[in-house]
This record gives C-alpha cells, sequence and structure tokens, in this order.
C-alpha cells in the first residue's frame, strides 16, 4: 500500500504538478511591457540630463516602501530628492548605457524592471568615472499612470 501512494505521490509530483503550476497571464502583457519601457527610457533620459523635477515626478511614495541608492537607504523619497539636489551642483554631465532589460508584468497594475549598464559621469569638466550600474524598479498604475514605488540602484 506504501509504494502505491508513493508512486502516485511522484506521479503527480512530476506529472500533474508542472502542468498545473503554469504563470499566469496578464490581459494586456506586451502593451504593458511597451508603456514601462517607454517611461523607463525616459527616465534613463531625465538621469542623463539631470531633470529632477521629471524624475520625482515619476515617483509616488505613499507605499513608503523606501529607496536605496549607492547603498544608502532613504525611508522617504523627498529626501532622497534632496540628496540628489545637494550632489548635482556645479557641472555634471552623464551618460548612460543599459546593456540588458527585463520587464516583468507581475499584475495588470505592478510591475518588476530591472537593469543593468554603465554610465559615465563627468564633474566640473573633469576626467570622466565609469561605473557599472544596477537597477531594479517596481511600478504600479496609480490614477491611470505608471509610477516608481520603489527602486534599488
Amino acid at each position: 500500500m506504501k509504494s502505491v501512494l508513493s508512486l502516485t505521490f511522484l506521479g503527480m509530483l512530476f506529472f500533474v504538478i508542472p502542468t498545473v503550476t503554469n504563470g499566469q497571464t496578464i490581459p494586456g502583457n506586451t502593451k504593458i511591457e511597451q508603456e514601462i519601457d517607454t517611461l523607463f527610457t525616459s527616465l534613463v533620459h531625465a538621469a542623463e540630463v539631470l531633470d529632477i523635477n521629471k524624475i520625482a515626478n515619476s515617483v509616488n511614495d505613499s507605499h513608503k516602501a523606501g529607496f536605496i541608492t549607492n547603498g544608502v537607504y532613504f525611508d522617504q523619497f523627498n529626501t532622497l530628492i534632496e540628496d540628489l539636489r545637494n550632489k548635482t551642483k556645479g557641472d555634471v554631465k552623464q551618460s548612460i548605457t543599459i546593456q540588458k532589460k527585463k520587464i516583468a508584468v507581475l499584475s495588470p497594475t505592478i510591475v518588476l524592471l530591472s537593469a543593468t549598464g554603465v554610465a559615465e559621469i563627468t564633474i566640473n569638466g573633469g576626467n570622466p568615472i565609469t561605473r557599472n550600474i544596477i537597477w531594479s524598479f517596481v511600478f504600479e498604475k496609480i490614477n491611470n499612470e505608471w509610477k516608481v514605488i520603489q527602486s534599488h540602484q
């Protein structure tokens, strides 16, 4: 009897469960991916030209999920923006090249984007500094607009 139960369990484990555990299909998945890709591209451009207002307008901090930038945790987005404003005084130029990007639609209103790349930063006309970048962003559709609700950079 034990061997019959064991064989039944193994059969379910190898044949039934994999067919039942397929991921969910999100309606409009491709459209959502395109919307997030377009938004992300505009945010990368805003970062290159240091358009802090555009960056700030793309965020909704109502969940208080926190933001991590260069190993520093900010529990409120406004403190991160203030820190960014203080660090970008003077002549700062940067170029960002995205090497890999993955968009995962988790639901019709939640999307995770991860990206890697290289940033070249020049401060006050000095020698450029090259840094590898690793980003993750959680987007939520709020009032029919995609907003960043958490990020790790």
